[in-house]
């Protein structure tokens, strides 16, 4: 199962070594509260040894210490920068202003066989710009949704008549179910709505494997049963369950 990488997320998709691991982060504030940590516990273990009118001046030291470290940490590391290392192969990921900056990649499915060539490509478009722009490669995936209920006999015009038309044709609930999913988060990233794409890049990355899903039930499976029909039944009995099912 996916889980894109995220912004200060425990834990996601490695792009490098494909592992869903931990990751921990490292910007300005961990810095100067690491530093601090060490120091503040260097001296718990020195404090407990010596006489009680020292301490005072022990702590004014401690919190001069502090507020020192976290201005120079802070003054030499942006506050924009920030590096995950990744639990499993211990690699980093880059960020800049809360975007993926370092590596640029991450696996996708490839898209299904059988749909048309130009919906294809629009899936191979969103799946470039998925990093960037998880809401641009959600709306060209709505836009791929549009064109595949177009190659099975839909009008490709308003995917909500569209799958509505399907549904009074009988269309199973989990085919509907999938096909709102990528309805509705589409139109949410082509019209702003409740779902925010950019702070959740999982539901976009989801929206490719339904794609697929919605082209594996309503293209290929029918097709490969319409094909097994064709090769094992021979012609003759094709001929008596068309009598039977009053087709002649």
């Amino acid at each position: 199962m996916e889980k894109a990488p995220s912004y200060k997320s425990d834990k996601f998709e490695c792009p490098h070594c494909k592992v869903i691991a931990q990751q921990y982060w490292f910007d300005a504030s961990s810095a100067a509260r690491r530093t601090n940590f060490v120091i503040e516990h260097t001296f718990l273990n020195y404090r407990t040894k010596i006489q009680d009118y020292q301490q005072k001046t022990i702590q004014s030291f401690i919190e001069n210490c502090r507020a020192s470290i976290e201005a120079d940490v802070k003054g030499s590391i942006p506050a924009s920068f920030s590096i995950a290392t990744c639990a499993a192969c211990e690699n980093i990921t880059l960020w800049i202003d809360r975007t993926l900056i370092y590596p640029k990649k991450i696996s996708l499915p490839q898209p299904n066989g059988d749909m048309d060539e130009d919906i294809k490509s629009l899936f191979h478009e969103a799946a470039i710009i998925f990093m960037d722009s998880p809401k641009g490669a959600t709306a060209l995936l709505r836009l791929a949704l549009q064109k595949l209920l177009k190659q099975i006999g839909e009008s490709g015009k308003d995917i909500n008549n569209d799958i509505k038309a399907l549904v009074a044709k009988g269309l199973s609930q989990k085919i509907q179910q999938a096909l709102d999913i990528l309805r509705v988060v589409g139109n949410h990233a082509v019209h702003p709505g409740q779902i925010d794409l950019d702070d959740n890049s999982e539901v976009a990355l989801k929206l490719f494997q339904i794609l697929n899903f919605i082209a594996e039930e309503m293209i290929t499976k029918p097709k490969e049963l319409e094909g097994l029909y064709n090769n094992i039944i021979p012609a003759t009995t094709k001929e008596h369950i068309k009598q039977r099912d009053g087709k002649q």
